[in-house]
């Protein structure tokens, strides 16, 4: 949960999203699943270029849900109403009428029929993508703009002097950067959705703002975007040469696409990029300028915040693959998610030929909405643009608790608690997650008047006067890591082993009104009566700040991890089940000028008692056992066992002393580095050929010298349960022995002997 913590990156394979509640009783252990939240929570150590993180943003967007076309803008229609929870079926479906009624002497009528329609006429006559972009962007705001006149009930009225009106802005081939922790995203999403204030910028006294909607809004900016403004993009593509002109009278029937063009699917060529199906490829069709522009670069303090000068410094750096549509724009999500505090949800778009597909992306899955052919079914277009014009930041995702407008950097009151947070969100040590699905674990300083004055347990024995405040998305159907806490607490009362040697809970607050549930039983895509499984909700919890393990060297560090291992040793006999290990879960604190271990982070944890609940994965791959990358234990056939997270601690002991001088991560030829793109299957096949063929050529960093004769004994072990015939399976107390406390008695009594 610091900074400074190696990455922690898994690349998973899908989960079993066939696993109905009966076979889900009968699991084993908890099957693997998709998703960003390893890599993402790292991203300053995963590498330079963004292909690196590409392969998870991918499998957050892949196995999207579906949903109908007028489903998805009644649900949205109903959000703007600010009660749709409290409207019916019939009353959304209504109200969708109401609006396509509305709208329709738009598409039909007068001079602004007219014009919008000659806008879509050039779109569809223009071959080449880039050049798409201005006609799209006319027609779009020509329509919101008469859209600001019309009124339907239930449905906010438009504010014509509120300069947070939004409008759709040609983007491409400004980049939009942003900081993640020590590295930094350039991308360069061709539409966005921007409000009219971010649109006239800096010139705001000196442009008017129909200047705005009608010329300055068709052109790339100026200046660069922030992704604090972007409040959506659109993406598009122009795969078919001809498109059909837009019809002579328009009606609000929906014009149902082809079966091919109904949704976008994810399909990868295996000798080439991913295209999007249902599309014609135009024979020589033209690259477009953000196909090269999708990359991570080091951060550097001259370079923060300001514009940059790049092509000088490119001859180098390596051309990206042209990226799946449905993958770019996942990479934009990412950003819009990374770019707020605690964002619920992200709405964006993908324009492929004539069509745009809606994408709803939470913390849960990406839902993407049916085609809408917005040249021959401009009334639903019309009423998509109408939602957009009408919804408020809420509605766009936006967290009000924490950020009530966007770039808000006040205190913060969580009201139904009474409790004060003062977010220290710009600070260096802030771990931020990069990614659409999982927990988006999000960690950074904060302080909090009545938080300072609570008494403490004398359990706890970290002196430390600052806080941590933990944001993230657990599932709804897991033990929540305060109830896991508090059997740990419990635990800590009359087992030294774990005294002392856990995280200090402060404060936690559960968010139950964000629960991505409800958007899902809404387009009716779960049962109201099981539709907490796999959902997820908003949690912060606040601990007293700990110091990564890694920053530990030599006997240090040692003593530190042999202090973790008794406390996860001593829960596990107790019945709490940390089952993550990774380097990143162990901390340490100052205690009278010595360290202290901590077992970190419970947030997959479960109790023996109970069994795996919740469908996410649990462990990271390159610190897993072995024993649970095969395929039978991804699917969840293989028991997770005590032998299983000893085998986990040792990993993390290998990994630390390899790659780790003095503290610091090395920079360069770092050890074991392709385990953090490999797939389970491949990261078992690397680590069994590690211990059998290549550790005798392995070489620690100065500083962990003297722990490598330790982690070799440690290895005698595991070669002992691997055996040809198979797994070799141990009781708990045989396993800590063998892989555990007899090489760490070994290691203390050689260190005496040498001493």
């Amino acid at each position: 949960m610091a900074g400074n913590a190696d990455p922690t990156v898994h690349k998973t394979p899908p989960r079993n999203s066939t696993l109905s509640a009966d076979s889900e009783a009968g699991l084993k252990s908890t099957p693997l699943a998709v998703g960003s939240a390893a890599v993402s929570e790292h991203i300053s150590t995963v590498g330079v270029e963004v292909n690196d993180v590409r392969p998870w943003i991918a499998r957050d967007v892949q196995n999207f849900e579906k949903c109908k076309a007028d489903t998805m803008l009644q649900e949205l229609l109903a959000r703007c109403t600010g009660s749709s929870q409290n409207l019916s079926g019939s009353q959304k479906s209504k109200l969708l009428e109401t609006a396509l009624n509305a709208v329709l002497p738009i598409c039909n009528v007068g001079a602004v029929a007219q014009e919008i329609k000659g806008h879509l006429t050039n779109f569809c006559d223009i071959e080449r993508e880039p050049l798409t972009y201005a006609p799209f962007v006319k027609a779009a705001n020509c329509a919101l703009r008469e859209l600001s006149k019309v009124n339907v009930d239930g449905i906010p009225a438009f504010k014509v002097d509120d300069k947070t009106n939004v409008l759709l802005h040609v983007n491409d081939p400004k980049p939009i950067y942003q900081d993640h922790q020590d590295k930094q995203s350039e991308r360069k999403p061709d539409v966005v959705v921007v409000s009219h204030q971010t649109a006239l910028g800096m010139k705001a006294h000196q442009t008017q703002e129909s200047q705005v909607l009608t010329e300055t809004a068709c052109k790339s900016p100026k200046d660069n975007f922030q992704w604090t403004d972007v409040r959506s993009t659109l993406e598009l593509k122009r795969p078919r040469k001809f498109l059909t002109h837009p019809p002579s009278v328009y009606k609000t029937d929906y014009v149902v696409p082809s079966p091919s063009a109904q949704y976008m699917e994810y399909r990868k060529d295996a000798n080439g990029p991913a295209k999007p199906t249902g599309s014609t490829p135009a024979t020589g069709s033209a690259q477009t300028p953000h196909e090269a522009s999708n990359e991570l670069r080091p951060l550097s303090q001259s370079s923060r915040g300001v514009k940059r000068k790049r092509d000088e410094d490119r001859t180098e750096e390596k051309e990206p693959i042209k990226p799946h549509p449905i993958v770019q724009n996942g990479l934009y999500v990412a950003e819009m998610f990374a770019a707020h505090i605690a964002r619920q949800h992200v709405i964006s778009f993908i324009v492929n030929n004539d069509y745009i597909y809606i994408w709803f992306c939470d913390r849960e899955t990406t839902i993407q909405g049916a085609a809408i052919n917005f040249v021959q079914d401009l009334p639903r277009w019309l009423v998509l643009l109408l939602i957009m014009q009408r919804m408020g930041y809420e509605q766009w995702g936006l967290n009000r608790v924490f950020e009530p407008e966007p770039g808000f950097l006040g205190k913060v009151m969580i009201e139904d608690a009474q409790i004060d947070l003062e977010l220290d969100v710009k600070s260096k040590e802030r771990v931020t997650h990069f990614g659409i699905r999982g927990r988006a674990t999000t960690v950074f300083p904060v302080k909090s008047e009545a938080l300072s004055g609570l008494q403490r347990d004398p359990c706890f024995l970290n002196e430390s006067p600052e806080l941590v405040a933990k944001l993230y998305w657990p599932e709804e159907t897991r033990q929540s890591e305060p109830d896991i806490l508090k059997e740990v607490y419990k635990i800590a009362q009359t087992d030294p082993d774990v005294r002392g040697h856990v995280p200090e809970l402060v404060w936690f607050h559960k968010f139950k009104e964000t629960s991505t549930s409800k958007i899902r039983v809404a387009l009716g895509l779960k049962d109201a009566e099981r539709a907490e499984q796999g959902s997820r909700v908003l949690y912060i919890i606040v601990f007293r700040k700990l110091i990564p393990i890694t920053t530990l060297s030599g006997e240090e560090f040692i003593a530190a991890w042999w202090q973790v291992v008794k406390c996860h040793r001593a829960l596990w006999k107790g019945g709490v089940l940390h089952r993550d290990v990774s380097p990143s879960n162990l901390m340490v604190y100052r205690l009278r000028g010595q360290y202290i271990g901590v077992l970190n982070d419970y947030d997959l944890s479960s109790f023996k008692r109970d069994g795996p609940r919740g469908l996410e994965r649990t462990g990271t791959v390159p610190f897993m056992a072995v024993n649970l990358l095969s395929p039978a234990a991804i699917a969840g056939k293989v028991e997770h066992v005590y032998a299983h997270d000893a085998e986990s601690l040792i990993w993390v002991l290998t990994w630390v002393c390899l790659r780790y001088e003095k503290g610091i991560l090395l920079s360069t030829n770092r050890p074991l580095e392709e385990w953090l793109k490999a797939d389970a299957y491949q990261c078992s096949k690397d680590k069994a050929h590690f211990w059998s063929a290549k550790m005798g050529d392995m070489c620690p960093s100065g500083s962990h010298k003297t722990s490598w004769k330790l982690v070799k004994k440690c290895f005698d072990g595991i070669h002992s349960i691997y055996l040809p015939s198979g797994y070799r399976k141990l009781t708990d107390e045989s396993a800590f022995q063998l892989l555990l406390e007899g090489p760490m008695l070994e290691h203390e009594s050689r260190r005496r002997t040498y001493s």
